[in-house]
């Protein structure tokens, strides 16, 4: 190859990863998101691997909990304790809606992991800036308040999805430059 042909090569792999790398930051972004989800719902974990703390025990007035459940079934549960003058737990009123007292997930309805994805994706000198968060205000509101509530980001992503958004992304490139 001359000196001409692979001036022109490296010219060609500037401008399609000029064009390209939002497109490609937004992918990875939407990755990040997706396996961050993945982890926090399935496994109950942070960032570090470790647990979140558990739901709440502490009683309350179940008339608190009315118009909250998941189901109608779940709607009587809580409506049953409150005519006795129960109280339940936050706990306690993910088992009466039939879900999972531990571990933690931060999954009710699904509406906050639902809005939970690429934000804003912006072009900056050195590449492409991508941010993710709750792209609805419902999302947002949920993620701030469980992230006060946990006193730590609920939303950082692992050393391993890190890792495997950058593999992805590294792959693009060399493809990128193959294919040049």
């Amino acid at each position: 190859m001359s000196a001409d042909e692979l001036q022109a090569k490296i010219q060609r792999i500037i401008q399609r990863i000029d064009s390209e790398i939002t497109v490609e930051a937004a992918k990875a972004g939407a990755d990040m998101a997706a396996l961050i989800t993945d982890r926090v719902v399935q496994t109950g974990k942070d960032s570090g691997g470790n647990a979140f703390s558990p739901y709440s025990t502490v009683p309350v007035p179940a008339f608190l909990y009315f118009n909250k459940s998941r189901s109608g079934a779940g709607e009587a549960r809580v409506r049953a304790k409150a005519k006795k003058k129960e109280k339940i737990s936050y706990r306690d009123f993910r088992v009466l809606n039939n879900l999972n007292p531990s571990p933690k997930n931060f999954e009710f309805t699904g509406e906050m992991w639902r809005g939970f994805g690429v934000t804003k994706t912006e072009k900056t000198p050195n590449g492409a800036k991508v941010t993710i968060g709750g792209r609805t205000p419902p999302s947002e509101r949920k993620l701030d308040l469980n992230t006060k509530r946990e006193k730590k980001d609920i939303v950082e992503p692992s050393a391993r999805e890190i890792a495997i958004v950058t593999a992805n992304l590294e792959n693009w490139l060399e493809n990128l430059i193959q294919s040049a």
